[in-house]
């Protein structure tokens, strides 16, 4: 009895050995952010008054082995300790469809009091599953904006 149980767990190690570098070799998803802003540009915030802009920058970031599906980005820049907002027009900012593999989920950033400036900044993205809230990847870095 004692030598089929032994036979039966050396299988069961052997099987589960066997499965455990295929798991490994599943690269885990993540997001990489450009340690560089963009240069800053005027924005023209939408329901501001005409001709009124304001210093933006962008951030690249990108989401690497993102499963697929549906996802909603959250992104954040802080400068001197204080927050920007979104510089954006249109429409279906912040969602995300992956498919298994590498998407570009740039950010623009703008701030009209105390103006954004060349120097480092926060900035912060993440990816929700659009269905359940639930964080999938997420990841924070020092950006520089150039001069």
């Amino acid at each position: 009895m004692n030598k089929i149980s032994l036979a039966v767990l050396a299988v069961v190690a052997t099987v589960l050995g066997a499965a455990a570098p295929a798991a490994a070799d599943t690269p885990e998803a993540s997001i990489v952010i450009d340690h560089r802003a963009s240069e800053l540009y005027l924005f023209e915030p939408p329901g501001g008054a005409p001709g009124e802009a304001y210093p933006a920058t962008s951030v690249n970031a990108a989401a690497l082995h993102c499963p697929a599906g549906d996802y909603l980005m959250s992104a954040s820049l802080v400068q001197d300790g204080l927050p920007t907002l979104w510089a954006v027009w249109g429409h279906g900012a912040g969602e995300v469809r992956c498919d298994g593999g590498t998407v570009m989920i740039p950010m623009a950033f703008s701030r009209r009091e105390p103006l954004l400036h060349p120097g480092r900044a926060t900035a912060r993205f993440s990816l929700r599953d659009a269905s359940t809230g639930e964080e999938l990847m997420e990841s924070t870095r020092t950006v520089r904006i150039p001069t």
